[in-house]
Parts: C-alpha cells; sequence; structure tokens
C-alpha cells in the first residue's frame, strides 16, 4: 500500500476550473540533524556542525535552517550548493544529486558562545 502524499491545490484565475489535485507526487524526505560545536575560537565565537540527509527526491532543493542566533556565515563541504545566511536563518540551494550526507557548518564571530548555538528548525522545497 502506498503512503498518502497530501495533495498539492493551486489557483488559476485565467482557466475554467480553478482548483487542480496533483496526489501521488513524490518530494521524498529531507533531514537537519545538529551536532553541536565544531570548532571555537576563543572568547569570539565558533563553528557549529550540522547534517543535512535526504531521500527520494529529484530537483532542486531550497532548505532553510534557523536557529536561535545571528548567523555570520554559512559553509558546505559541497562547492555547488548556494549557500546565504541572514539574520537566523542559513539558506542553501542545490541539485538532489549533491553530496549526501551535506556538511554543514555554521559560524558565530559575534562574540557570543558558540556552545549556546542551537537549530530551532528547518523547511525545504523541491522544484
Amino acid at each position: 500500500m502506498k503512503t498518502y502524499t497530501k495533495p498539492v491545490v493551486t489557483i488559476d484565475n485565467g482557466m475554467a476550473e480553478g482548483v487542480y489535485a496533483a496526489s501521488g507526487a513524490n518530494q521524498g524526505k529531507l533531514n537537519v540533524t545538529y551536532h553541536g560545536v565544531w570548532d571555537r575560537w576563543g572568547t569570539n565565537g565558533g563553528k557549529g556542525l550540522a547534517m543535512a540527509d535526504w531521500s527520494g527526491i529529484d530537483g532542486t532543493i531550497t532548505l532553510n535552517i534557523t536557529f536561535n542566533d545571528t548567523i555570520d556565515q554559512a559553509e558546505t563541504d559541497d562547492a555547488s550548493v548556494q549557500t546565504s545566511w541572514s539574520g537566523k536563518t542559513a539558506t542553501f540551494t542545490f541539485a538532489s544529486t549533491a553530496t549526501n550526507p551535506l556538511t554543514i557548518g555554521i559560524h558565530l564571530n559575534h562574540g557570543t558562545s558558540i556552545d549556546d548555538l542551537k537549530m530551532t528548525g528547518f523547511t525545504y522545497s523541491v522544484n
């Protein structure tokens, strides 16, 4: 028996029928695990380590990870990943064929303790 996938509903005002359902679309799954301190830089922050892994996804993934502190830089071990950060959120855009699992580094350079950094959640979408 297949696992139920919630239908995606869109509204297109230019069409006679305004609602279309696409059930059964397989978006797979993605998980992010925050492992904690990767490196300490004295009293001026450091780097936190997270890992993202996925299966059953085919397409371009946009992953947003939020933290309890302002991010000063984000990086991955795969040069094909587009990385950006703003406030407490780091964003990664990459093909589902990228390095899996993906190693993620989160930098704090503004004087707060890397020991206090916590991941508060993540979201992702697939195109």
